[in-house]
């Protein structure tokens, strides 16, 4: 079959072969160009409105000046204007390769997919790098006054070795006054006012889909799986499970969704607890599935996970028995830190605890309210400290037998001791890492709160 296609962007053939559909779904029909390079989607005539191409031709435009977003939003790069010279209306995306992409559900869905990927070589760390990744990509959209407006895991595509996440299925999205909402979602995904019929869907019905995914990411289950039974009718009764009854699994006080088993370690047929993660994205999932279940304007930003979860891969740790990272659970007390997949008790020697201060106002340094976790051989790298995309590796931990960590700066940096007393550090120069002692390197600095001992 041949496409004819209109697209302000010189990559693109005017004329591409098609092969398949490969994929027929409610919308229309997927088709693979023979180069290998494109996805070309056509819809339904019998379901299409009027105004589809216009609103096509909007979504077009609102991808001409992408830059690196092109990385993870497959923005659809031209329309369709013809097959074999008939009058179609389509769109036409780049094609992410598979493998090393694949749907994300495949990775998800439940531990068992988890198990699977560990087998092949993933890890957890894996998992939360796609959870960054997801999130980074929602705020990048939401950055250009976009909702998707059809958030699930079905929409992302990930390459689990690499910690990336591509979205697709861009060609619904919503622009307040420019683009109306033209799909809902899926249920499980979906805010509960959108489940009810009570909202259409927005930026503010997204950051709850992409609470879900977050937590479906990184806990391989949907925090707000409903089980128990609301109607005899089976369609009525997920419209309330998932609508007007959502609860949240880990309600502190009402229990109707809790799981079995809740806390156990995973390996041992367990489900994992959002309690495992850092206190930050503790935070956020409590905002999302309590407070802002039915406020949608509390819901965290996408901005906000994004940052949560960029800070939270340094407070990881590894089991040394089954070699899985997870956060460090230094909220808790020593006996109970355990690994969260198999149980393994966290060995001797515990890693470096130590809280973020920065300069504010008058220059005092204020506890910026994350952690960071060191141990042997572990690199302090600056934006562990100020969050920025910059790797000046500002020096090194290790552990000496007998005395305890000790931390070798690589430039000029100062130490202030307990006791008040403040120094210069020469480059090289190490200084043994005990409670209460500063590491200041500039407008930010480390307090030790564990020294390991």
């Amino acid at each position: 079959m041949r496409v004819t296609t209109v697209s302000p962007f010189p990559f693109v053939p005017k004329r591409l072969e098609v092969e398949g559909p490969v994929f027929v779904g409610g919308e229309g029909e997927v088709y693979f160009s023979r180069c290998g390079n494109f996805v070309v989607k056509v819809y339904h005539d019998r379901t299409l409105p009027p105004e589809k191409e216009e609103l096509l031709r909007r979504v077009l435009a609102l991808g001409k000046n992408l830059g690196e977003e092109a990385n993870f939003l497959c923005w659809p790069v031209a329309l369709v204007r013809e097959i074999d010279g008939w009058r179609r209306i389509g769109v036409v995306t780049k094609r992410i390769p598979r493998p090393p992409f694949r749907e994300l559900v495949d990775y998800i869905f439940s531990p068992r997919e988890f198990k699977r990927a560990v087998e092949e070589g993933a890890n957890w760390l894996n998992y939360l790098q796609v959870a960054h990744s997801i999130a980074r990509t929602v705020a990048a959209l939401h950055g250009k006054g976009c909702a998707h407006a059809d958030l699930h895991f079905g929409n992302f595509l990930v390459d689990i070795r690499k910690g990336l996440a591509v979205l697709i299925d861009l060609d619904g999205l919503v622009v307040p006054g420019f683009l109306p909402p033209q799909v809902a979602g899926m249920m499980p995904f979906m805010a509960p006012e959108v489940v009810m019929g009570r909202e259409t869907p927005n930026q503010r019905t997204d950051r709850h889909s992409l609470a879900v995914l977050v937590f479906h990411t990184l806990l391989f289950r949907n925090p707000l799986q409903p089980l128990v039974c609301y109607a005899e009718d089976p369609e009525e009764d997920e419209r309330l499970g998932w609508g007007n009854m959502a609860l949240f699994s880990e309600h502190p006080l009402d229990f109707r969704n809790r799981p079995e088993r809740l806390g156990v370690p995973l390996f041992r047929r367990g489900v994992l607890s959002y309690r495992m993660l850092p206190p930050h994205l503790q935070e956020l999932i409590e905002r999302s599935f309590l407070e802002g279940l039915r406020s949608p304007e509390q819901r965290p930003l996408a901005r906000e996970w994004e940052r949560a979860l960029f800070f939270a891969f340094f407070e990881l740790w590894r089991c040394l028995k089954c070699a899985q990272y997870f956060p460090y659970p230094y909220w808790m007390p020593l006996p109970l830190r355990r690994c969260p997949f198999c149980g393994e008790t966290v060995r001797r020697p515990h890693p470096v605890v130590c809280s973020v201060l920065e300069r504010k106002g008058q220059g005092v340094l204020v506890a910026a309210k994350r952690k960071i976790v060191l141990g042997h051989r572990f690199a302090l790298v600056a934006k562990m400290l100020h969050g920025q995309r910059e790797d000046e590796i500002l020096g090194e931990v290790r552990w000496k037998e007998g005395e305890g960590y000790v931390f070798s700066g690589m430039g000029h940096w100062q130490v202030v001791f307990p006791c008040g007393e403040r120094r210069k550090v020469e480059p090289g120069e190490c200084v043994l890492l005990r409670q209460n002692l500063l590491l200041v390197f500039g407008d930010f600095a480390l307090r030790v709160e564990e020294d390991g001992l």
